[in-house]
């Protein structure tokens, strides 16, 4: 995993996942796993219509599953005053977006200490990953995101949203809203789905 603080760079060479063990080196080296879904930006309108939808908040720790460049994790930190962004992604180009869009958003000092962005496999996170998580974003497809839903379901604590950029997990888990898009405009607007933990029986 490459991971770094918007603070400080830390780069690391450890296995996919928040704990992980050191890279196998030579021959002992695996093929890194091929991205699940081809990254494509989320136009910045949308991106503030799902975190008002999810309502984050000042305080809220925001965690955006396939984060791409980084700019909902930035935006909650910037803009909604969230207490930590955190962001992964399994391609290492995209952290290096990541990097990129942090030093390009005028961010405090403050700010950039509450970013962290690293490389990983987000099917290598496990329920305890979760368990101080407000809001989880994604933008996965629907298969996809009905594999995350055990570990979510497991670590985030009552109260916690998801709120998904046009797909819902395939049917395994009913949404708590939908927002239906407008696909038929020029203007076009995906749906949105959002899930909110619930107290645990």
């Amino acid at each position: 995993m490459r991971a770094f603080s918007a603070g400080a760079l830390v780069a690391a060479a450890v296995g996919l996942g928040c704990g992980g063990a050191p890279a196998p080196t030579g021959e002992q080296k695996e093929e890194a796993r091929k991205p699940d879904v081809v990254f494509i930006a989320t136009k910045e309108p949308i991106m503030h219509r799902m975190l008002k939808l999810a309502a984050v908040k000042e305080g809220d720790v925001v965690y955006d599953l396939g984060c791409g460049d980084g700019r909902f994790a930035i935006a909650a930190v910037k803009e909604y005053k969230a207490k930590r962004g955190f962001g992964i992604d399994i391609d290492p180009e995209r952290i290096k977006d990541c990097a990129t869009r942090t030093d390009t958003e005028n961010l405090t000092p403050d700010q950039r200490q509450r970013l962290t962005f690293k490389q990983g496999d987000v099917f290598d996170l496990k329920p305890e990953d979760f368990k101080d998580v407000d809001v989880v974003v994604l933008y996965l497809l629907p298969e996809l995101n009905k594999r995350l839903k055990p570990v979510l379901q497991a670590g985030l604590k009552p109260g916690a949203r998801i709120v998904s950029h046009n797909f819902d997990m395939a049917g395994a888990w009913e949404p708590d809203v939908k927002v239906p898009g407008d696909k038929t405009s020029e203007y076009y607007s995906p749906d949105l789905y959002l899930w909110v933990i619930k107290e645990k029986k």
